[in-house]
Protein backbone atom coordinates (compact mmCIF):
# COMPACT_ATOMS: atom_id res chain seq x y z
CA UNK A 1 0.00 0.00 0.00
CA UNK A 2 2.46 2.46 0.65
CA UNK A 3 4.54 1.70 -2.50
CA UNK A 4 1.21 2.25 -4.28
CA UNK A 5 0.97 5.76 -2.48
CA UNK A 6 4.39 6.51 -3.43
CA UNK A 7 3.90 5.60 -7.06
CA UNK A 8 1.03 8.11 -7.37
CA UNK A 9 2.60 10.78 -5.90
CA UNK A 10 5.69 10.08 -8.31
CA UNK A 11 3.05 10.33 -10.27
CA UNK A 12 1.50 13.22 -9.23
CA UNK A 13 4.81 14.77 -8.99
CA UNK A 14 5.61 14.30 -12.78
CA UNK A 15 2.23 15.43 -13.70
CA UNK A 16 2.48 18.93 -11.84
CA UNK A 17 6.11 19.35 -13.50
CA UNK A 18 5.07 18.54 -16.96
CA UNK A 19 1.95 20.83 -16.61
CA UNK A 20 4.46 23.54 -15.39
CA UNK A 21 6.79 23.09 -18.30
CA UNK A 22 3.95 23.12 -20.65
CA UNK A 23 2.80 26.12 -19.13
CA UNK A 24 6.23 28.04 -19.39
CA UNK A 25 5.92 26.24 -23.38
CA UNK A 26 2.83 27.88 -23.50
CA UNK A 27 3.66 31.73 -22.65
CA UNK A 28 7.14 31.55 -24.71
CA UNK A 29 4.86 30.49 -27.99
CA UNK A 30 2.36 33.24 -26.84
CA UNK A 31 4.94 35.67 -26.59
CA UNK A 32 6.36 35.02 -30.16
CA UNK A 33 2.86 35.25 -31.60
CA UNK A 34 2.07 38.51 -29.76
CA UNK A 35 5.73 40.10 -30.65
CA UNK A 36 7.67 42.08 -28.82
CA UNK A 37 5.87 45.32 -27.34
CA UNK A 38 8.18 47.91 -28.36
CA UNK A 39 7.76 46.42 -32.08
CA UNK A 40 4.50 46.06 -32.18
CA UNK A 41 3.81 50.09 -31.04
CA UNK A 42 6.69 50.26 -33.66
CA UNK A 43 3.98 48.23 -35.83
CA UNK A 44 0.88 50.60 -34.53
CA UNK A 45 2.57 53.53 -35.09
CA UNK A 46 2.96 53.13 -38.53
CA UNK A 47 -0.36 51.89 -39.42
CA UNK A 48 -1.87 55.24 -37.65
CA UNK A 49 -2.94 53.60 -34.36
CA UNK A 50 -1.26 55.71 -31.61
CA UNK A 51 -3.15 55.35 -29.11
CA UNK A 52 -2.41 51.53 -29.62
CA UNK A 53 1.60 52.36 -29.61
CA UNK A 54 0.78 55.05 -26.69
CA UNK A 55 -0.61 51.81 -24.39
CA UNK A 56 2.35 49.56 -25.69
CA UNK A 57 5.15 52.25 -25.13
CA UNK A 58 4.19 53.91 -21.87
CA UNK A 59 4.31 50.78 -19.56
CA UNK A 60 7.86 50.09 -21.28
CA UNK A 61 8.99 53.57 -20.55
CA UNK A 62 8.03 53.76 -17.17
CA UNK A 63 10.03 50.37 -16.54
CA UNK A 64 13.27 52.35 -17.81
CA UNK A 65 13.13 51.47 -21.13
CA UNK A 66 15.21 54.14 -22.79
CA UNK A 67 14.06 53.68 -26.33
CA UNK A 68 9.92 53.35 -25.60
CA UNK A 69 10.23 56.67 -23.78
CA UNK A 70 12.28 58.29 -26.68
CA UNK A 71 9.40 57.35 -28.92
CA UNK A 72 6.68 58.07 -26.23
CA UNK A 73 8.42 61.26 -26.23
CA UNK A 74 7.49 62.55 -29.90
CA UNK A 75 4.01 60.86 -29.20
CA UNK A 76 3.49 64.13 -27.39
CA UNK A 77 5.89 66.13 -29.31
CA UNK A 78 4.11 65.67 -32.24
CA UNK A 79 0.54 65.06 -31.06
CA UNK A 80 -0.06 61.52 -32.28
CA UNK A 81 -3.26 60.65 -30.44
CA UNK A 82 -2.46 63.26 -27.87
CA UNK A 83 -2.47 66.81 -27.34
CA UNK A 84 0.83 68.09 -28.04
CA UNK A 85 2.35 68.61 -25.01
CA UNK A 86 6.17 69.69 -24.81
CA UNK A 87 6.92 69.56 -21.39
CA UNK A 88 6.23 66.08 -21.20
CA UNK A 89 7.75 65.13 -24.53
CA UNK A 90 11.23 66.94 -23.21
CA UNK A 91 10.39 65.05 -19.68
CA UNK A 92 10.33 61.51 -21.60
CA UNK A 93 13.16 62.21 -23.45
CA UNK A 94 14.89 62.98 -20.78
CA UNK A 95 14.23 59.84 -18.66
CA UNK A 96 15.83 58.61 -22.15
CA UNK A 97 18.92 60.85 -22.58
CA UNK A 98 19.84 59.77 -18.50
CA UNK A 99 20.06 55.80 -19.91
CA UNK A 100 21.92 57.49 -22.62
CA UNK A 101 19.69 57.24 -25.67
CA UNK A 102 21.43 59.63 -28.18
CA UNK A 103 18.58 60.35 -30.10
CA UNK A 104 16.81 61.18 -27.03
CA UNK A 105 19.80 63.84 -26.27
CA UNK A 106 19.47 65.42 -29.39
CA UNK A 107 15.66 65.43 -29.34
CA UNK A 108 16.27 67.65 -26.30
CA UNK A 109 18.83 69.77 -28.05
CA UNK A 110 16.55 70.98 -30.56
CA UNK A 111 13.98 71.60 -28.20
CA UNK A 112 15.80 73.54 -26.16
CA UNK A 113 16.98 75.69 -29.71
CA UNK A 114 13.48 75.72 -30.83
CA UNK A 115 12.19 76.95 -27.53
CA UNK A 116 8.51 76.27 -28.47
CA UNK A 117 6.39 75.26 -25.39
CA UNK A 118 9.12 75.63 -22.84
CA UNK A 119 11.52 78.76 -23.61
CA UNK A 120 14.41 78.83 -25.58
CA UNK A 121 17.57 78.30 -23.58
CA UNK A 122 20.72 77.67 -25.85
CA UNK A 123 23.05 76.51 -23.04
CA UNK A 124 21.11 73.89 -22.23
CA UNK A 125 20.96 73.34 -25.71
CA UNK A 126 24.82 73.14 -25.95
CA UNK A 127 24.94 70.79 -23.19
CA UNK A 128 22.79 68.31 -24.71
CA UNK A 129 24.34 68.99 -28.68
CA UNK A 130 27.86 67.84 -26.79
CA UNK A 131 26.07 64.96 -25.02
CA UNK A 132 24.69 63.70 -28.12
CA UNK A 133 27.72 64.03 -30.19
CA UNK A 134 29.87 62.60 -28.32
CA UNK A 135 27.69 59.51 -28.17
CA UNK A 136 28.22 59.36 -31.54
CA UNK A 137 25.18 61.26 -33.20
CA UNK A 138 26.34 62.41 -36.78
CA UNK A 139 23.86 65.86 -37.13
CA UNK A 140 24.12 66.79 -33.46
CA UNK A 141 28.15 66.68 -34.48
CA UNK A 142 27.71 69.27 -37.73
CA UNK A 143 25.35 71.64 -35.62
CA UNK A 144 28.42 71.71 -32.71
CA UNK A 145 30.89 72.56 -35.73
CA UNK A 146 29.12 74.60 -37.45
CA UNK A 147 28.67 76.47 -34.46
CA UNK A 148 32.83 76.65 -33.67
CA UNK A 149 32.88 77.97 -37.42
CA UNK A 150 30.62 80.88 -36.69
CA UNK A 151 32.33 81.45 -33.35
CA UNK A 152 29.71 81.57 -31.51
CA UNK A 153 30.26 81.99 -27.69
CA UNK A 154 27.79 79.19 -26.44
CA UNK A 155 30.40 77.10 -28.08
CA UNK A 156 33.99 78.76 -27.44
CA UNK A 157 32.96 78.45 -23.33
CA UNK A 158 32.66 74.74 -24.16
CA UNK A 159 35.90 74.47 -26.69
CA UNK A 160 38.40 72.60 -23.90
CA UNK A 161 35.42 69.63 -23.56
CA UNK A 162 35.91 69.17 -27.50
CA UNK A 163 39.74 68.83 -27.87
CA UNK A 164 40.27 65.39 -27.32
CA UNK A 165 37.36 64.80 -29.54
CA UNK A 166 38.44 62.84 -33.36
CA UNK A 167 35.27 64.42 -35.05
CA UNK A 168 36.40 67.46 -34.71
CA UNK A 169 38.86 68.17 -37.34
CA UNK A 170 41.80 66.47 -38.52
CA UNK A 171 45.12 66.94 -36.84
CA UNK A 172 47.82 69.01 -38.40
CA UNK A 173 51.29 70.05 -37.54
CA UNK A 174 53.15 73.19 -38.59
CA UNK A 175 55.57 72.59 -40.42
CA UNK A 176 57.70 75.80 -40.97
CA UNK A 177 59.85 77.89 -37.62
CA UNK A 178 56.99 80.17 -37.31
CA UNK A 179 53.98 80.66 -39.14
CA UNK A 180 51.21 83.27 -38.74
CA UNK A 181 48.07 82.97 -38.10
CA UNK A 182 45.70 85.13 -39.71
CA UNK A 183 42.01 86.51 -39.36
CA UNK A 184 41.16 85.72 -42.83
CA UNK A 185 42.06 83.23 -45.46
CA UNK A 186 44.21 85.09 -47.57
CA UNK A 187 47.60 86.81 -47.15
CA UNK A 188 46.90 90.29 -46.48
CA UNK A 189 44.65 89.49 -43.46
CA UNK A 190 45.70 90.69 -39.80
CA UNK A 191 47.96 88.52 -37.77
CA UNK A 192 47.07 87.53 -34.92
CA UNK A 193 49.74 85.35 -33.60
CA UNK A 194 52.35 83.36 -34.55
CA UNK A 195 52.60 79.55 -34.29
CA UNK A 196 55.80 77.46 -34.19
CA UNK A 197 57.05 73.89 -35.99
CA UNK A 198 55.87 71.00 -34.84
CA UNK A 199 52.95 72.48 -33.35
CA UNK A 200 49.21 70.36 -33.35
CA UNK A 201 46.12 72.21 -34.77
CA UNK A 202 42.91 71.64 -35.11
CA UNK A 203 41.47 72.22 -38.46
CA UNK A 204 37.91 72.61 -38.47
CA UNK A 205 37.12 74.48 -41.95
CA UNK A 206 38.75 74.96 -45.40
CA UNK A 207 38.79 77.48 -47.57
CA UNK A 208 40.38 76.81 -50.77
CA UNK A 209 44.35 77.29 -49.69
CA UNK A 210 43.71 77.91 -46.51
CA UNK A 211 42.84 75.85 -42.93
CA UNK A 212 40.41 77.52 -40.34
CA UNK A 213 41.84 75.97 -37.34
CA UNK A 214 41.62 75.74 -33.33
CA UNK A 215 45.09 75.94 -31.43
CA UNK A 216 44.76 73.83 -28.58
CA UNK A 217 46.40 75.57 -26.59
CA UNK A 218 44.99 78.80 -26.35
CA UNK A 219 41.71 77.60 -27.78
CA UNK A 220 42.04 80.58 -30.43
CA UNK A 221 41.36 80.16 -33.89
CA UNK A 222 42.55 81.60 -37.16
CA UNK A 223 43.70 80.62 -40.16
CA UNK A 224 46.82 79.24 -41.86
CA UNK A 225 48.13 78.40 -45.32
CA UNK A 226 47.74 74.75 -46.29
CA UNK A 227 51.47 74.85 -47.56
CA UNK A 228 52.79 75.79 -44.04
CA UNK A 229 51.41 72.21 -42.79
CA UNK A 230 51.80 68.54 -42.61
CA UNK A 231 48.87 66.27 -41.37
CA UNK A 232 49.66 64.19 -38.22
CA UNK A 233 51.08 61.10 -38.37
Amino acid sequence: MALLDRNQLDKKLLKTILNGLLLILILIFARQLRGDPFELGMASLKAGDYAEAFCLWRPLAMQGDSEAAYHLGWLYANGNGLRVDIRKAVYWWKQSAVRGHRDAMFALALAFTDGEGIGKDQEKAIDWYLKSATKGHEDAREIVKMKLRNGERVILDRLSELLTEPWLGDRVTVARDRVNIRSGPVLDRAVVKQVIMGQSLIVIDRHGDWYRIVDPEDLSLGWIAVWLTEPNQ
